[in-house]
């Protein structure tokens, strides 16, 4: 009768068998593929060749004894010993050490790609497209039966919300890449925000249709901006290179496309908050502008101002009366000096000639201060009504400034006029006195006038004609009733003297 044994003695018996010589202590040699390092410093890969493959395991306390760092690709002789892992039932090819034999094929070919596309500016940064903040609309070009859609869903189920779209595609073997490509040319027909391109990890042969050239270019040529989540943290493919965003893992990749909710709300939160302050900070800037504004306006001031602005009218009224008497006691020294020269003969049609002329004068004299004087009156009736100090004060000083200018004018045209005449006179008549004393009444009366459009200018010559302004109980002026209430107590000011009254009721005008 045949033994009976168990799983675990079959696999200790076959452990024993391997201790034989012929498969202990030997160098094998092949490429590493699929190599994975755990955090407890142990490797796990695959060491084949063109027909054949084993797994092999490298223990940490092994990898001392080598001199380089092991990866997919690499072409090595590794020296160990065949085993099997009891619980399990595994056959594996444990590794003592590693030297290197050289670069594996498929390697080789991924660095001369990775090299061309590269020259060709396909890996530029300055080409790659930014990732948008909110994507609606997201697609997935993977398989439809792996892992890797799951947990894409599962991630972006708990960050901002995105409607996910999938291309079903080949993601290893032969025409995977066709189906890939396919994939991205559907979701940028279809009209999505982001593409994710993904897979699990696997090795270099099982990630191959990632490194291929047809996929890198569709990556490139797409509108819509592409995530490579291809393999591992460690595994790199010619897709991650062409994409305009790698992530680690396709889990990564929902992880930086979509913000967390939380994130969110507390970005919103704080913008709410920085615009609440905003807000405070200009409504007490203008409360103080506004508490200012008042102070400037307050009815001490305006009538500051205006007593001010009358004594400047009184001294241009004063400068204006001695410039004109000036020009009249010149004039007449001249005519004067020039009478002991006079003939007979020519006076009287000299002087008529003259005194038109000097009437002439005169008159445009008058008129020029008239046309001031009532432009002045104009506006500062307005200005009156309304009390407000920085029309008052910049009207005034206008005015000024033009009086001042015409009355240097007048001067001075009046002087260069009868320097003229000295020149000119070569005889004077019998009535130089009574022509001189024409003129001088008719030059009085011009300023007379002028003296009383002047006087017109005075603000508070408006209030002596019946007007007053009304302010409120805080000494605000009021320029409307819509801003009196019934009840409310109100200031009326005159000219000499002010009262207090309450509002009993109030009418507006339509």
């Amino acid at each position: 009768m045949s033994e009976t044994m168990t799983v675990t003695q079959l696999n200790n018996r076959v452990k024993t068998l391997l201790k034989h010589a012929s498969v202990t202590n030997i160098w094998v040699s092949g490429e590493i593929s699929g190599i994975k390092k755990y955090a407890s410093g142990h490797y796990y890969f695959t060491l084949k060749d063109p027909t054949g493959a084993v797994a092999a395991v490298l223990f940490a306390r092994s990898r001392q004894n080598m001199t380089f760092e092991p990866r997919d690709g690499d072409k090595v002789e590794a020296f160990g010993s065949a085993d099997v892992y009891p619980q399990t039932g595994k056959y594996q090819f444990v590794v003592e050490t590693m030297r290197r034999s050289g670069i594996g094929d498929l390697y080789i070919k991924f660095e001369e790609l990775k090299s061309r596309l590269k020259e060709e500016g396909l890996f530029d940064e300055s080409r790659k497209r930014k990732m948008p903040l909110y994507p609606r609309r997201i697609g997935v070009v993977t398989s439809e039966s792996g892992a890797v859609i799951h947990d894409i869903i599962t991630t972006s189920a708990n960050r901002f919300p995105a409607d996910i779209f999938l291309a079903p595609s080949q993601v290893q073997g032969e025409g995977a890449a066709k189906t890939i490509v396919a994939g991205i040319e559907l979701l940028n027909r279809f009209g999505v925000d982001v593409i994710i391109v993904a897979r699990g990890g696997g090795s270099l042969e099982d990630l191959w249709p990632f490194n291929e050239e047809i996929v890198a270019r569709a990556i490139v040529a797409s509108k819509t901006p592409v995530v490579s989540a291809v393999g591992h943290e460690t595994d790199f493919t010619i897709a991650d290179f062409s994409a305009d965003l790698r992530a680690p893992t396709p889990t990564g990749a929902a992880a930086l496309i979509l913000r967390d909710r939380t994130e969110v709300v507390s970005d919103v939160e704080s913008m709410m908050l920085r615009a609440t302050k905003t807000l405070e900070s200009v409504s007490r800037s203008m409360e103080d502008r506004l508490e200012n504004l008042g102070k400037r306006v307050s009815l001490s001031t305006v009538m500051n101002e205006m007593y001010i602005r009358v004594m400047q009218v009184d001294d241009l009224s004063e400068r204006s009366n001695k410039a004109m008497s000036l020009v009249m006691e010149r004039a007449g020294n001249r005519v004067e000096m020039a009478s002991s020269r006079m003939s007979s003969g020519r006076t009287e049609q000299w002087m008529e000639h003259k005194s038109g002329y000097l009437e002439d004068l005169s008159s445009r004299a008058a008129r020029a201060l008239r046309s001031v004087s009532d432009a002045a009156s104009s506006r500062y009736g307005l200005s009156a009504a309304r009390i407000m100090p920085e029309a008052i004060m910049s009207d005034m000083d206008g005015k000024r400034l033009a009086l001042d200018s015409m009355l240097d004018k007048i001067a001075s045209k009046a002087a260069d006029k009868m320097k003229g005449c000295d020149m000119r006179m070569v005889a004077i008549g019998s009535r130089p006195d009574k022509a001189m004393e024409g003129i001088a009444e008719r030059l009085a009366s011009s300023l007379e006038t002028a003296s009383r459009n002047l006087e017109g200018l005075n603000p508070l010559n408006v209030l002596s004609r019946g007007y007053g302004f009304i302010t409120s109980a805080e000494g605000d002026v009021l320029t409307s009733a819509g801003s009196m209430s019934k009840g409310d107590m109100v200031t009326i000011h005159m000219r000499d003297g002010s009262a207090v009254a309450e509002v009993k009721e109030k009418e507006m005008k339509r």
